[in-house]
């Protein structure tokens, strides 16, 4: 499941480590425990930016994603606050906000890259 997860949702090109987005946190949870369980990664190792609109409360969004993740606030980038242009159609964006997983290991995105191509 977790590689089809970062075959949906994960960043594959670039020279950068493992990064994964979404705003669904049972989808995050599962990504992260298929990181912890078949990759061996420390899920206290990960980093984690969440992106909001202007009409979300940063502090509210933060709160919300260590509850729902189990992680510690350390972990967290300050939420990146996007500014709205015009009216938009953003209506169904999610109430929390977005987070991205980072782990800054190019050798894990790679791996998790190949497995991807070689499914047949």
């Amino acid at each position: 499941m977790g590689l089809a997860l970062y075959w949906g949702e994960g960043a594959k090109r670039g020279n950068g480590g493992m990064r994964l987005t979404n705003s669904d946190p049972k989808l995050i949870r599962k990504f992260i425990e298929f990181l912890e369980k078949f990759l061996g990664i420390d899920k206290n190792r990960l980093k984690i930016s969440i992106q909001i609109f202007g009409d979300i409360s940063p502090q509210k969004s933060l709160d919300y994603w260590i509850r729902e993740l189990n992680l510690n606030e350390k972990q967290f980038y300050k939420p990146m606050v996007i500014k709205v242009r015009g009216e938009g159609t953003y209506k169904y964006k999610s109430e929390y906000g977005t987070v991205i997983i980072y782990f800054n290991n190019i050798k894990v995105k790679k791996l998790i890259c190949t497995l991807i191509e070689n499914i047949q």
